[in-house]
């Protein structure tokens, strides 16, 4: 089973979590691992795809569209093209397909009543599925 990651932030911009998403995407590129940003819809990976693009200066987080079928090591996707393998950064309202087979996913909390009761939600049906769950609050 999946490893899963709940961050818990005290901000409650979805910017804050874009932020975070990008600081996480750094971090995982460094270790050389896999990493796929599961977002609402095709749209949504666009733009993602543009924020990456404008992340830092000093930074340079090279990626691709899962659609572009380029293995830059950081994919965008969307539940159409979502990957069943790998770490997957989880921006959707709902639980991956393939949760059971992919080696972690991370999902990210803002901090506001609707995303905690929905954070909650994903909590239990991970637990009920017998992911490994952790949390971090940030």
């Amino acid at each position: 089973m999946s490893k899963v990651n709940f961050y818990l932030l005290k901000q409650h911009s979805p910017q804050s979590r874009i932020a975070l998403v990008c600081r996480l995407c750094e971090q995982l590129q460094k270790q050389g691992r896999a990493v796929h940003i599961l977002a609402e819809d095709e749209d949504a990976a666009r733009e993602l795809d543009t924020l990456l693009w404008q992340y830092t200066p000093e930074s340079f987080l090279p990626h691709s569209l899962a659609s572009e079928n380029n293995s830059s090591g950081l994919t965008l996707c969307w539940p159409a093209m979502e990957p069943a393998e790998g770490t997957l950064l989880n921006l959707t309202d709902s639980i991956p397909a393939h949760h059971a087979s992919l080696e972690s996913i991370a999902e990210f909390v803002i901090n506001n009543d609707a995303a905690k009761a929905l954070g909650r939600e994903k909590w239990n049906t991970y637990k009920q599925s017998g992911h490994e769950l952790q949390h971090h609050q940030l």
